[in-house]
């Protein structure tokens, strides 16, 4: 699998470093170059195309070659591909990875955040929710102390501080005909791809709810939990002060795509979000300690001073 892998990655970042195409004969020249062919094999032409039809099959991209462009495998349409920002963020982070593995010098020059694991089932997953079907997985679980069994029919994937996740229900599982986030939303659940053992692709299918969009799932999110039994949304009042500029840091890079700064003063700001005030989101208010602030509402503002003096105890 992790060989597998590797090819289809160092062809993908190929595909995505180089807009005017290469030819089968330079993938295969390189291919014996690359520091990511560990087992020193040949690229096969056969090969290369069932490499080539998996890659456009998972992100759903056009890979073209003609006589014209001197028969140069190219991905078409990158400009449409660019504007998608998940599709490009996808493709970018393959092409990342591909160009530091190839290249030693950049390995030592470049620092970017490692997705500790869980990497190797990325393609599995996105291939089965491109076919639409059942995922077969063991997981272990913190909570669990042997790893279980799960039938997963994959609705979406997302990355949230270094892991991916996979998002989806049990198999056959009822939730009606209206998407899951307007009804039974608690039978979503969640998988971490760092805490999967084994999994692969099942011949099962299963039919995605109507109407369903991962946007929309978790647009009142701050990261992956979704929980609408447990928490409301809200209007979430933050007093960021101006101390180590992160008012400044909050306006680069918002908390959440809802945030809007509503008032402005020498020493600090107000900013709003329309989110869930989840145990992620309220952890990430503590990590900015005494430069921020929730203003409103008081049991969200209540919740966070009652984890702050649990955090102090453990320093008196």
């Amino acid at each position: 699998m992790k060989d597998y892998l590797r090819r289809h990655i160092w062809i993908l970042s190929e595909l995505y470093q180089n807009p005017q195409g290469l030819t089968y004969k330079e993938f295969a020249e390189r291919w014996e170059q690359s520091s990511q062919n560990i087992q020193g094999t040949s690229l096969p032409k056969r090969t290369f195309a069932d490499c080539l039809r998996a890659i456009e099959e998972t992100f759903n991209i056009d890979i073209s070659s003609d006589a014209r462009n001197g028969y140069r495998y190219r991905i078409v349409q990158r400009d449409w591909l660019e504007n998608d920002r998940v599709k490009d963020s996808l493709l970018s982070a393959f092409a990342v990875n591909g160009l530091l593995q190839d290249s030693r010098g950049l390995r030592e020059r470049v620092v970017y955040e490692d997705i500790p694991s869980g990497n190797e089932y990325l393609l599995v997953v996105l291939k089965a929710m491109k076919a639409i079907r059942v995922l077969a997985m063991t997981y272990q679980d913190y909570f669990d102390e042997e790893p279980r069994e799960v039938r997963l029919e994959p609705y979406c994937a997302r990355v949230f501080r270094q892991r991916w996740y996979v998002i989806g229900v049990m198999e056959n599982e009822p939730v009606g005909e209206e998407p899951p986030e307007l009804t039974n939303q608690g039978r979503i659940r969640r998988y971490a791809l760092d805490r999967i053992v084994k999994l692969e692709q099942t011949d099962a299918t299963f039919k995605m709810p109507r109407g369903f969009s991962a946007r929309k799932y978790f647009s009142s999110a701050f990261g992956i939990i979704v929980e609408p039994e447990e928490y409301d949304v809200e209007t979430i009042c933050l007093k960021v002060y101006d101390i180590n500029h992160r008012r400044e840091y909050l306006r680069s890079l918002p908390l959440h795509p809802s945030q809007k700064e509503v008032e402005w003063h020498k020493d600090y700001s107000i900013f709003e979000l329309l989110v869930a005030p989840t145990y992620d989101f309220i952890k990430e208010v503590l990590s900015m300690g005494g430069e921020a602030e929730v203003v409103s509402p008081a049991y969200v503002r209540q919740e966070v001073r009652r984890r702050a003096e649990e955090l102090l105890s453990r320093y008196t």
